[in-house]
């Protein structure tokens, strides 16, 4: 007979196991540089395939690069092909797009498993979630005599970012504008500018 705590360890060893890269304790020294330079970048969300992967474009640069977060996690810049740990892209969305801490040892992981990337997206969705509740009761349509209808601009919260760049929208004095014939959300004109 086994006890629960027996069984239960024994499937977060065999988790543990299932991982392509082990578990990081800390983190290195490079990958921290990198979430410093994250943090410092604008760095835009150009497409999004699926939950994990990414083409972004980094502000003032022309080329873009694919991101996929996962077991493990890849980046096609070269900083991430020569040293093989988390490039500035992948701290960046990590740090920005989900919102982890630089203290969250997933946030420095050189792979997520799906228990770790089903955390992250619950976390975001539950967030995204409790907003549109929010904005939806705020959300109000304008109908015109014409038969076009708009919606108004929902009031920005102190934590709202744009899609796009993923800052906080009244944290920078930049020129907004919103989503009229949608969710009535507001995102940065440079940001609509960039393809």
């Amino acid at each position: 007979q086994h006890s629960i705590a027996s069984i239960f360890a024994g499937s977060c060893s065999a988790a543990a196991m299932s991982r392509s890269i082990p578990w990081r304790k800390t983190i290195s020294d490079s990958c921290s540089w990198h979430q410093s330079q994250a943090l410092d970048s604008t760095i835009y969300i150009l497409r999004q395939t699926g939950p994990t992967g990414f083409l972004l474009q980094e502000e003032g640069e022309a080329k873009t690069v694919k991101v996929f977060l996962g077991d493990p996690h890849s980046c096609t810049c070269p900083v991430f092909k020569k040293e093989r740990d988390l490039c500035k892209h992948i701290c960046w969305l990590l740090l920005r797009k989900f919102r982890l801490s630089t203290h969250d040892p997933l946030s420095w992981q050189l792979a997520l498993v799906e228990r770790d990337i089903n955390e992250i997206l619950h976390g975001r969705v539950a967030t995204e979630q409790n907003k549109t509740k929010q904005h939806q009761k705020k959300a109000k349509v304008i109908e015109y005599a014409d038969g076009r209808s708009i919606v108004e601009q929902r009031e920005i919260a102190d934590d709202d970012v744009c899609p796009i760049c993923q800052e906080e929208l009244l944290s920078k004095k930049l020129l907004v504008t919103y989503c009229k014939f949608g969710c009535g959300n507001s995102i940065h004109i440079k940001c609509m500018q960039v393809r």
